[in-house]
């Protein structure tokens, strides 16, 4: 529980600081991408240092099956129900306002999900905070861009960006406290749906966005093996 206590906060704070900054100054595309690239090497090595092998000494040769229905969740929503945000200018999705914000906020609730089913195992912990709020950031800028594209004034723009801000922690808190009663093969169960979800996030929606973005920067390849070092090493503490 003292962990939520820093952590929630913490992802308020970097969500509303993502969607402050595009009201003074635009985050370049370059920076975007290497931000974005370290978010993923991240939630990758979360999945396969961290996740994977605690969920793997419960659940044995069943390993694969919530990691999958994780996995399908997040893909089949990004393609039929998530509106994701664009950095064009000319992009149409800059005239969609509210239905780009419920479409990412629905999102930033998944998000949160798998953050609170994370934080079961206390290793974790720093490892999934920290590919959240990376990961967070850019989606918080992307809204207030959107919604000062489609014309909103910036106080409303503000007001929407401190609700985007605690849909995270919510999600968070609403499954860390309903997995924490479940038995152990349950909570496996959860993890692995939880991992399945983060390795989806990484390959289907922050990468593709990366290859748009920057498709031929070898930078991003750097970020994404310094954020698999991270996760690497707190395997490290961990033990």
């Amino acid at each position: 529980m003292s962990a939520l206590a820093i952590y929630l906060p913490t992802v308020v704070f970097i969500s509303l600081l993502g969607g402050f900054l595009p009201l003074m100054r635009a985050l370049s595309q370059r920076a975007l991408a290497l931000l974005l690239s370290f978010s993923a090497g991240v939630l990758l090595g979360a999945v396969f240092f961290h996740m994977l092998p605690e969920t793997g000494k419960v659940l044995g040769e069943y390993l694969g099956l919530p990691v999958l229905a994780g996995f399908l969740l997040i893909f089949v929503m990004e393609r039929f129900v998530f509106v994701h945000a664009c950095e064009e200018h000319d992009c149409d999705i800059h005239q969609m306002g509210i239905p780009a914000f419920l479409g990412i906020s629905l999102h930033s609730l998944l998000d949160g999900i798998a953050l609170g089913a994370g934080l079961i195992l206390p290793q974790l912990g720093p490892v999934v905070l920290l590919a959240v709020i990376i990961h967070k950031m850019p989606d918080s800028m992307s809204i207030s861009s959107i919604l000062l594209s489609a014309g909103w004034e910036r106080h409303k723009v503000g007001k929407l960006n401190l609700l985007f801000s605690l849909t995270t922690p919510i999600g968070a808190l609403l499954a860390f406290f309903c997995f924490r009663t479940l038995s152990p093969e349950n909570v496996a169960v959860a993890i692995g749906l939880s991992a399945g979800t983060f390795l989806a996030i990484a390959t289907a929606d922050i990468l593709p966005h990366v290859h748009r973005i920057e498709q031929r920067n070898p930078l991003t390849l750097v970020f994404l093996a310094i954020g698999l070092a991270v996760s690497w090493m707190g395997t490290l503490l961990a033990h």
